[in-house]
């Protein structure tokens, strides 16, 4: 009933080789054609949920596929209608499957009947078995074409399978390949694909964080996994948009966002498991940084540039970006190195969870937030006096707490951590606004010898940099007096 696979991307100067090394495996060539279908508001696609019937061969196949909690892992139901001649869509095989049935009620309640065909998938796989330690594990290359009216998608892609065994071997078995033919993580459907196609769409939308439920049996351990769980599958489908260059600002700063959450919680609660791998931090900062000049001139260009126009600047337009040998983002998030880097965040939040606890989870969380908490409070007793540095610090410990907060909030009272939130956010803010300035700044004192008028620029920016300051103390001495909730 769960569908666990792992699907990547094959760089163009490699897919000639990967398609021969194929042929000398005498992979299984099967001929797939496949109609997904969906309501014309497109419900199912809302959920991410796919309906299909896929013509295997000789055999018609029907498969509801729908999320689980893991991006590894889908849930999947194989109906084999047979040898048929174009078989119409049966939803009456769900009746005995609660819950598939229970999955489509929600969904589509009386929608049910306006199910039409969306789009279709014309596939040649080649597949074949591996068996890896003690893992069964089915390869397939993919080519084709995803169909909607007189448009096309191309489709060259490898899927890794797991039919036995664990997901630590699934994965120790892709290493090599990632490696050698510089395979990137896609964790887009043919459906999701297919259904932009079919409205007409090349970039999907961003994916924000979604909230988590721990609960207060969960050990530490676990609860670190469900934390990196759930920020990765706030980060995998951004990273993916970018590395297919299929993109915009939002997908840039929703994955900044996502990596800032994984570093805040392996910061912060790093310790309580000993699976946690040190290193991942280092190469989480190494993959912002090579994200942020883009994010960071994307800000400046919606917030600063319209406030400099209302105030009269004589050139408002930011400075040539300068060459600084990074590489493009787009290759960053393909690069080797990431590839690794979340295969081994996913081989750690499947790897199976200690059960032993010390001490209750929620009084190891209040000892690290109020570690957080005191930092900050200390800071804001002089934070005018602190010079830029320190002041930045203050200001990556309040987004620290803030992440941290929002993936142990389940197992506290709302009312009591609304209100410490109240006072936290404004703080935040406005040490946000701090840091774009200086950025800004930067960025302009590099110009001002070429161009005079940027002094307009560089004076209004300090000019409002001591308001901003002067309004970020006032928010910290308030927050400095909120009650803790924990």
């Amino acid at each position: 009933m769960l569908e666990v696979e792992l699907k990547f991307q094959i760089p163009l100067s490699h897919q000639k080789q990967i398609y021969q090394f194929f042929l000398s495996k005498n992979a299984r060539p099967i001929s797939l054609y496949a109609k997904y279908y969906d309501t014309p508001e497109r419900h199912l696609a809302e959920q991410k949920i796919s309906l299909r019937q896929r013509l295997e061969d000789t055999h018609w196949i029907q498969t509801l596929k729908a999320p689980s909690g893991h991006h590894l892992e889908r849930f999947e139901l194989e109906n084999d209608l047979g040898e048929m001649d174009n078989p119409a869509l049966d939803l009456q095989i769900y009746q005995s499957n609660p819950q598939a049935k229970k999955l489509l009620q929600q969904v589509l309640g009386k929608q049910a009947k306006n199910l039409i065909t969306q789009f279709e998938t014309d596939v040649e796989r080649l597949v074949y078995v591996v068996h890896y330690n003690r893992a069964e594990i089915e390869v397939s290359l993919d080519r084709g074409e995803i169909r909607h009216d007189d448009q096309t998608l191309a489709i060259y892609e490898i899927e890794f399978e797991l039919k036995q065994g664990s997901i630590q071997d699934l994965i120790k078995f892709i290493q090599p390949w990632v490696k050698q033919y510089h395979l990137w993580l896609d964790v887009r459907s043919k459906a999701q694909r297919g259904n932009l196609l079919a409205q007409n769409l090349t970039i999907a939308p961003a994916q924000f964080a979604s909230p988590l439920q721990l609960k207060q049996k969960d050990s530490t351990d676990s609860a670190l996994k469900q934390i990196v769980n759930n920020a990765l599958q706030h980060l995998l489908p951004n990273a993916t948009a970018i590395a297919a260059e299929q993109y915009n600002s939002e997908h840039v700063h929703q994955t900044r966002v996502a990596i800032r959450r994984l570093r805040s919680a392996l910061r912060i609660f790093g310790d309580w498991s000993t699976d946690a791998d040190p290193e991942w931090q280092e190469q989480l900062r190494t993959l912002f940084r090579q994200l942020g000049s883009t994010r960071d001139r994307d800000a400046l260009s919606e917030g600063l540039l319209p406030q400099l126009q209302q105030a009269g600047a004589p050139f408002v337009q930011l400075p040539d970006a300068t060459e600084d040998n990074s590489i493009p983002i787009e290759e960053s998030l393909r690069s080797i190195d990431s590839v690794n880097l979340i295969l081994a965040l996913l081989q750690f939040v499947h790897q199976p969870y200690a059960t032993k606890q010390k001490t209750p989870l929620k009084k190891d969380i209040a000892k690290k937030l109020q570690k957080l908490h005191q930092q900050i409070c200390k800071d804001a007793d002089h934070f005018l006096e602190l010079d830029i540095e320190s002041q930045h610090r203050t200001r990556k410990r309040v987004k620290r707490l803030r992440y941290c907060i929002e993936f142990i909030a389940s197992l506290y009272p709302g009312k009591e951590l609304k209100n410490y939130l109240k006072d936290l956010k404004p703080a935040q803010e406005s040490l946000g606004q701090f840091n774009d300035l200086n950025v800004a700044e930067a960025m302009f004192q590099d110009l001002v010898k070429r161009k005079q008028k940027v002094w307009f620029i560089l004076g209004w920016i300090a000019n409002e940099k001591k308001y901003i300051l002067e309004q970020a103390q006032a928010h910290l001495d308030t927050y400095a007096k909120t009650d803790t909730f924990w």
